[in-house]
């Protein structure tokens, strides 16, 4: 009896911990079967954070995913052409279908509320800031606040009807209410928060207003005391930010900076000083769990353009110093561990093959800079520090670089970095180790590219170009290196 008393008081211990374990199941089913790349967002500790993509493959046209107790709430799911988005509670069993032949509906849900999952799947809720031109006629907050409203109350009666129908429970309904006012009220904060932009142009900028309107102004401070910043329930919202931060960034960059241009504050220059304001404003403003959560979208944010390590090393360190229990620190420290890996390999000299053009600060043309390689096939990258495409192209280089060289084809890398990048430029050339020749364009060097390559109209990055022995441009637009068989039949055109 004492032994069947043991055995009853573990397995009732043991069950809450099974049970937190496997909160929700998800089951997708593709019927073609095919091998494709599924990529899914699952809530950090409830909140939609974005960094916390996973992506793998769907090999026979089936996928499980398993939710935690901590991972319940808004799931975001790509896979093929479809963007799926859910609202999973602790208990749900769904099970998706994609039937990509079943032209009137390609995509079936099963489980709890069905039927509002898959509204919400459809329902058109384009990115915040894709919304603005659609209320650009309304001149006035009154215009403005009625529109939105409108927009609003539609999208919201479809939920309201299934609620009535019974077709979704209480905690899907609440859900879209706070999902919806979140929605609306970001494309709101986003329209004012240009208007306001436009007063802090230099005065001399075609588009600067002395003026930010006051009826705005108004609507500005109604609309965040309506729906608050501080609300950690609506950390758990597709509609909060929009994937970029987009309704608290307002808040942070926007409106307090309103307040403080009221109060004759002065704004702190820099990229740095600037990160240490916002850090600064967001700890001063938001309550903990919500600063906690901004600060790491921020930081996962800005360490994923591989740019400004050291200053973003110190800030991390930092955070994980104040948040020593973070969830979000699991997605925070594969960058960090990439930041480190950078310095390690950028700290060095450059190689015999990593050259950078003499005098190159001084070459003011195109055809100045050509003509050292004339009698020679040269293939150009043009790129930027900034520009991330042009990063993942990188991955490739040591196949072209082979390439290259076997069929005696000069490689000219072209950076349209301003000067105030130059050191960044020459550590990116050792991190991703571009063998080649190298040039930071200067501004007359940049005008005169931009008139040849782009019809003066700025950069498009990245570019790839072919020039012949003769020195003519024979390729104004080349495949891109991750193009391998079509990008070396194109260059061995030349080199015969």
């Amino acid at each position: 009896m004492k032994r069947f008393f043991f055995l009853f008081l573990f397995l009732c211990v043991l069950a809450p911990v099974v049970a937190r374990e496997v909160a929700a199941t998800i089951a997708l089913e593709v019927k073609n079967g095919r091998k494709t790349v599924i990529a899914f967002t699952l809530p950090v500790n409830h909140t939609v954070f974005w960094g916390a993509v996973k992506e793998d493959t769907l090999h026979n046209g089936n996928y499980n995913i398993t939710l935690t107790q901590t991972q319940t709430g808004f799931v975001d799911i790509r896979v093929m052409d479809f963007s799926i988005r859910l609202f999973v509670q602790p208990g749900d069993d769904l099970r998706l279908y994609i039937d990509e032949s079943n032209t009137e509906k390609p995509l079936r849900i099963e489980g709890n509320n069905n039927a509002g999952q898959e509204m919400f799947t459809s329902m058109e809720l384009p990115y915040p800031g894709n919304m603005v031109a659609r209320y650009k006629k309304d001149s006035t907050a009154a215009l403005l606040e009625k529109h939105m409203e409108a927009d609003k109350k539609v999208r919201l009666n479809i939920f309201r009807i299934l609620y009535s129908e019974k077709k979704i429970d209480k905690a899907f309904m609440d859900f879209m209410q706070m999902n919806l006012d979140y929605y609306h009220a970001s494309i709101t904060s986003e329209v004012i928060s240009g208007k306001f932009a436009l007063t802090q142009l230099p005065k001399d900028h075609p588009q600067f207003k002395p003026l930010f309107p006051a009826d705005f102004a108004v609507l500005w401070e109604k609309l965040y005391k309506q729906y608050p910043v501080n609300n950690v329930a609506a950390l758990q919202t597709f509609g909060y930010n929009g994937g970029f931060n987009l309704y608290a960034g307002n808040y942070i960059n926007g409106y307090i900076q309103w307040i403080r241009n009221n109060s004759k504050a002065v704004t702190a220059p820099g990229w740095a000083s600037g990160m240490r304001e916002t850090f600064q404003t967001i700890q001063s403003n938001l309550s903990p769990d919500v600063a906690e959560y901004m600060e790491a979208e921020i930081l996962f944010t800005e360490m994923s353009r591989e740019k400004n390590y050291t200053e973003l090393l110190k800030f991390s360190a930092d955070y994980k110093r104040r948040y020593p229990q973070s969830y979000y620190t699991a997605y925070l420290d594969p960058l960090i561990k990439k930041a480190d890996a950078y310095y390690a390999k950028v700290k060095g000299d450059f190689t015999t093959e990593q050259k950078l053009i003499p005098g190159y600060a001084a070459i003011d043309s195109f055809k100045q800079l050509m003509t050292p390689f004339l009698g020679k096939v040269v293939f150009i990258e043009f790129w930027a520090s900034w520009c991330i495409t042009c990063k993942d192209q990188f991955d490739h280089e040591n196949d072209l670089d082979r390439f290259l060289k076997s069929k005696g084809v000069e490689h000219l890398f072209i950076s349209v970095d301003k000067q105030l990048h130059e050191t960044e430029w020459k550590e990116l050339i050792k991190y991703f180790n571009l063998r080649g020749s190298h040039i930071r364009a200067n501004e007359k060097l940049l005008k005169d590219l931009s008139r040849i390559f782009w019809q003066g109209r700025g950069y498009a990055l990245p570019l790839y170009v072919v020039i012949s022995r003769s020195g003519y441009i024979v390729e104004f637009d080349a495949y891109r290196p991750s193009e391998k068989k079509k990008l070396y039949g194109q260059i061995e055109k030349y080199v015969e």
